[in-house]
C-alpha cells in the first residue's frame, strides 16, 4: 500500500538569496528593461551621429544627459539589489564574481562620466572628434552591458544554491 501525498507534503523549491522564483524573474526583467532602454537611447544618438546631424548638438546633449542619468539609476539598481546581496551573503565563488562586476561597473561609470563631461559643451568644430569617440564609446558600452547582463542572469539563476 502506498501512502497518499498530501498537498502540504509536496516538495518545495529551495529558498534563494533573492526570494521566490518570481522575485528573481522580476529582478532579471528590471535589469533587462534598463539595458533595453539604454540601447534604445544609444541607437537614437547613433542615428544622429551617423547621419551627420551636426545641427542636432542640443538634441545630442539632451540625449547624453538622459542616458547618463538612466545609467546611474541602473547602476544603483544592480549594485543595491543584485551585486551587494551576493557580496554579503553568497558563496565565495559568487562573491568574487559580484565584486568583479561591481569594479567593472564602477570603471564603466567613470568612462561614461568622462565622455559626458568632455562633450558637455560640444561645438560644431569638434564634430569629427566627437563622432569617432561617441561611436567607440557606445560600442564599448554595448559590449560591456551585454556581458554584464549575461552575468546577472547567471547570478540570479544560481542563487537557489545559496541562502542568506
Amino acid at each position: 500500500m502506498t501512502a497518499l501525498v498530501q498537498p502540504d507534503d509536496a516538495p518545495t523549491a529551495p529558498p534563494s538569496l533573492f526570494g521566490p522564483p518570481e522575485a528573481r524573474t522580476a529582478l532579471q526583467d528590471r535589469a533587462e528593461a534598463y539595458v533595453s532602454r539604454a540601447f534604445t537611447m544609444m541607437r537614437r544618438a547613433e542615428a544622429l551621429v551617423a547621419g551627420g546631424r551636426i545641427g542636432s548638438l542640443a538634441l545630442l546633449a539632451g540625449n547624453r544627459d538622459r542616458l547618463t542619468a538612466h545609467l546611474g539609476r541602473y547602476q544603483r539598481f544592480k549594485h543595491g539589489e543584485i551585486f551587494d546581496p551576493v557580496v554579503l551573503h553568497g558563496p565565495a565563488s559568487s562573491k568574487i564574481v559580484a565584486r568583479t562586476m561591481k569594479l567593472d561597473c564602477f570603471h564603466l561609470g567613470e568612462v561614461v562620466t568622462a565622455h559626458h563631461t568632455r562633450w558637455r559643451h560640444l561645438r560644431a568644430s569638434e564634430w569629427p572628434m566627437y563622432r569617432a569617440e561617441m561611436t567607440e564609446t557606445v560600442a564599448m558600452l554595448r559590449r560591456s552591458m551585454e556581458a554584464e547582463l549575461r552575468a546577472i542572469r547567471q547570478l540570479l539563476m544560481i542563487s537557489t544554491l545559496y541562502v542568506a
